[in-house]
Parts: C-alpha cells; structure tokens; sequence
C-alpha cells in the first residue's frame, strides 16, 4: 500500500510541475469569446479583399492569411476595471519568448504594439494590441501559413493606396465606435 502511495505522490508530483500555467492567446481568446463585455469576431480575408485589383504578388500574399481574429472590450464608464485586469492578462501572455516583438508605437492615451510568431521569413501570426483611454482595448490576430513579413508589409502598402476594398470591414468598424454595445 505504502508503494502505491509513493507513486501515486510521485506522478502527482510530475504532472504538476510539467503542467504550463501560462495562458496561450488561443486560450484567451477561447476564454472571453462568450463574455457579453468582449467584442469577438473572426474575419475571412475575402471579406476586405477587392482581388481583382490585386497583382499576382499580392494576391499570393493574401492566401498566406488564413482568417483575422478581433477581440476588443470597448470603453464604457463601468468596465474601466474589466479593462484593466484584460490589460494585464494579456501583458502576460504576450511576454511568452514565443511572441517576438515587431514594433511598438504611441504613448500616453494610447498604444499599439505589433508581435508576431514563428520565423522572420515565415511568420505564422501575426498579433496587433492596442489600447486607448477613451475607446478601450483589443487585440487581432492575423493567422496564416507561412506569411512572409516583408511581403504582408507591401500588402499593407496597397491597403493605403486603396488597392484593398476595406468596405466589408466597415460593420465591424462600426460595432466598435457604437455606444450601444
């Protein structure tokens, strides 16, 4: 009996200390999708994309992105402590070495931060947190195979001179500025 005892600890012993406490984004995600403070969408890429406007080059960059991720809690005067604690989970998650930092910008009343996972010259998510005083926080992650930075940097390039018809994502756009939600 003694020995089952002793294996049973040990066993214990060993799940608990291989057992990751750290909350992957999916998880996160996973997590708040249902919670009436979020707003979660998940947007296929034909949703924005005017293709017929788009070089070959680009329209191969496009298959590389599988589906982008929104999930955003938009400020409201009693959320302010929701936000905050989201803030910090999320700060957590994003300090995971698996999330490499891009690019950082803003300050004060609002911030962007850009990371990405996987390789320089195949990323596989790309993650956008932002946070603003006055309109709340979110996060989108853009998910695909194989996504070459340089190549996603020319896409947004075209996005800015119009080549991409961004008007399937004005509804969305729209659920973030609303007072109502």
């Amino acid at each position: 009996m003694k020995i089952f005892k002793r294996i049973a600890l040990f066993c214990a012993v060993i799940l608990i200390v291989s057992c990751d406490n750290n909350q992957s984004l999916q998880e996160y995600y996973v997590d708040n999708q249902g919670d009436k403070e979020f707003v979660a969408v998940d947007v296929p890429t034909s949703l924005f994309a005017n293709t017929e406007t788009l070089s070959a080059n680009q329209k191969k960059t496009l298959e590389t992105v599988k589906k982008i991720n929104i999930l955003a809690i938009p400020k409201k005067e009693e959320n302010q402590t929701k936000i905050d604690a989201e803030k910090t989970k999320i700060t957590n998650i994003l300090k995971d070495e698996k999330y490499q930092l891009l690019m950082k910008y803003g300050g004060g009343k609002s911030k962007m931060a850009v990371y990405f996972t996987g390789t320089d010259e195949a990323v596989d998510e790309i993650i956008v947190y932002g946070e603003d005083e006055k309109k709340g926080m979110g996060i989108a992650r853009v998910l695909g195979d194989n996504m070459n930075p340089s190549d996603i940097l020319q896409l947004v390039r075209s996005l800015q001179k119009g080549d991409i018809d961004m008007d399937g994502l004005e509804g969305i756009s729209k659920m973030f500025a609303s007072d109502k939600l």
